[in-house]
């Protein structure tokens, strides 16, 4: 599989309020979407989609890379759950669900959801 898995360039749109995930490092959470370039029609609906600027348009050879990898939301998947190609996956052999639910238990995340749900409980409450 050719994948556009890893930055062709550093971008300077790495932002960083998306550097913690719930108090977490990113960079240690392994959730980054990977292009198999072969499968990718270059319709760029990725691209277009994500509001974390994940991807860019490569216009020259028609087909979006990930440029921010580290920008997408932990367990987001709708880049893949839209491409008409099936060329956006984040979890390779496995499901991504079970790799989600894998992220949040080794994480040990949701006694600090809790804690934020709290400190939240204004804002969220129904």
């Amino acid at each position: 599989m050719n994948c556009s898995c890893q930055p062709n360039q550093p971008s300077k749109e790495n932002n960083a309020q998306f550097a913690k995930w719930h108090g977490i490092d990113r960079n240690a959470i392994d959730w980054q979407p990977k292009i198999d370039e072969a499968k990718c029609i270059g319709c760029g609906l990725c691209a277009t989609t994500c509001g974390r600027k994940v991807y860019k348009y490569d216009y020259e050879n028609k087909k979006s890379k990930v440029v921010n990898p580290n920008n997408c939301m932990v367990a987001c998947q709708t880049c893949a759950n839209l491409c008409p190609a099936g060329a956006i996956t984040f979890a390779e052999g496995a499901d991504t669900r079970e790799k989600a639910q894998k992220i949040v238990r080794e994480t040990r995340i949701l006694p600090a959801i809790q804690k934020e749900l709290e400190n939240k409980k204004e804002e969220l409450k129904f």
